[in-house]
């Protein structure tokens, strides 16, 4: 399959619009590939990596609620080292798997305090408090 690359400015039907690299196929579809933004109609932008026209690479999605992650993507999710910042400043820095908190991570709360330990979906057992010396 024969591919030639581009770039563009394109308004998707629902308003969502993305700005960045792509590739045409020998059939002529457009996909999103490389870097490139996409701001969606409810305020959520992403700007980073595009691969098979789904966010894949490293990137940085910032919500209109404050939250936002930075990090590695899988097929649109949360995949691999990233951290993610929940709206009330406090912030998760570790391991994803498909959008979850999984492995190794640290997670600090809203006083400053830094916890350690191995997170799995929504649970953590067994963390530990970080001290700073």
């Amino acid at each position: 399959m024969s591919e030639t690359t581009c770039k563009i400015f394109y308004i998707f039907p629902n308003v969502d619009k993305y700005e960045g690299e792509c590739y045409r196929t020998s059939d002529g579809v457009v996909i999103r590939k490389g870097f490139g933004t996409q701001t969606s109609a409810s305020g959520v932008i992403y700007n980073g990596e595009w691969d098979n026209d789904k966010m894949n690479g490293s990137g940085t999605l910032t919500h209109p609620s404050g939250a936002i992650y930075k990090g590695l993507f899988r097929d649109n999710m949360y995949h691999g080292k990233g951290t993610y910042r929940f709206p009330d400043g406090t912030e998760y820095n570790g391991t994803f798997n498909y959008n979850r908190l999984e492995g190794d991570g640290e997670f600090t709360d809203s006083q400053g305090l830094v916890w350690t330990g191995v997170f799995h979906n929504k649970a953590a057992l067994g963390l530990k408090l970080k001290v700073n010396m």
